[in-house]
Parts: C-alpha cells; sequence; structure tokens
C-alpha cells in the first residue's frame, strides 16, 4: 500500500510541475502580445508626430516665401535659385525639423527652386515666378515627400 501512495504522490509533484510551466508559458504569451500592442500605439504616434512637425516646418516655408520682398525673390542670392537655361537650379539643405520625446532630433532635406510662370503672350509685363520648397523626410526604412509651392507675382 507504501508504494501505490508514492507513486500517487510522484505524479501530483509532476502534475504540478507541468501546471506550473504551462501557467508561465501562458503568461510569457500575454505579455508578449501586450509589448506588441504597446509598439503599435507607439508607431501610431510617432507617424501624428512626424506628420505634424513636417507640416509646421513647411507652413514656415511657406510664410517665408510669401513675406520676403520680391526684389531678394528674383535676385542673384535668392533661397529659391532660378533656373539656370533650360535647367532648373535647386538649392538643397539639411534641416532640424524639431525632436521626438525622448530628445532624439528629427532631421530632412530642405529641396527649394522656382519656375518662371508667366506665358510671353500677356500685355502686361508681368514678372511671376512660383517657389517651390520640397521636404523629404524619413520615417524608419521609408522616404516620404513633402511640398509647397507659393506664386508670387510683380
Amino acid at each position: 500500500m507504501k508504494t501505490k501512495l508514492h507513486y500517487a504522490s510522484r505524479i501530483r509533484r509532476g502534475s504540478l510541475l507541468i501546471e506550473v510551466s504551462v501557467a508561465l508559458g501562458l503568461t510569457t504569451m500575454l505579455a508578449l502580445i501586450l509589448m506588441r500592442a504597446s509598439l503599435l500605439a507607439i508607431s501610431g504616434n510617432q507617424w501624428s508626430t512626424m506628420q505634424t512637425l513636417t507640416d509646421a516646418y513647411l507652413s514656415r516655408e511657406t510664410a517665408l516665401a510669401n513675406r520676403l520682398p520680391f526684389v531678394e525673390v528674383a535676385g542673384e542670392g535668392s533661397a529659391w535659385p532660378a533656373p539656370a537655361g533650360n535647367a532648373t537650379a535647386v538649392n538643397e539643405q539639411t534641416v532640424t525639423l524639431g525632436k521626438l520625446p525622448g530628445g532624439r532630433g528629427v532631421s530632412a532635406i530642405l529641396k527649394r527652386f522656382r519656375t518662371w510662370e508667366a506665358d510671353g503672350e500677356s500685355s502686361v509685363a508681368l514678372a511671376v515666378w512660383r517657389l517651390h520648397s520640397v521636404l523629404i523626410y524619413r520615417i524608419g526604412e521609408d522616404e516620404y515627400t513633402k511640398s509647397r509651392s507659393t506664386l508670387r507675382v510683380q
């Protein structure tokens, strides 16, 4: 009789080890699912933050294009260079858009150029330039482009 009880208690001890292992496995799976959900929530937040930063920077570009006197826009040292013959001259620079939560800086490439928009058939002599600002930035491995253009007439 003693031997039957001895085997029964061993079986119970072994089943306890299996139950604890299964519970630990389920807890680990739950932790991984929750971690994945929090990472997905953070990535969506990063997308919104990047859209806000890029829109704010391009709004600044539009305000600058409207605010500058026409002489500076059409001059030789303009931030929006004039086309050279048939080729478009581009002013390219790396700019800082802002900082993400955690203090990591966000940079992008800003390209500026201008195009002549007036047609030669007009009886009124107008100087018409379209000022283009193109912002190229990265989110993770993907590259995105946003642009704004402003029409200046004199």
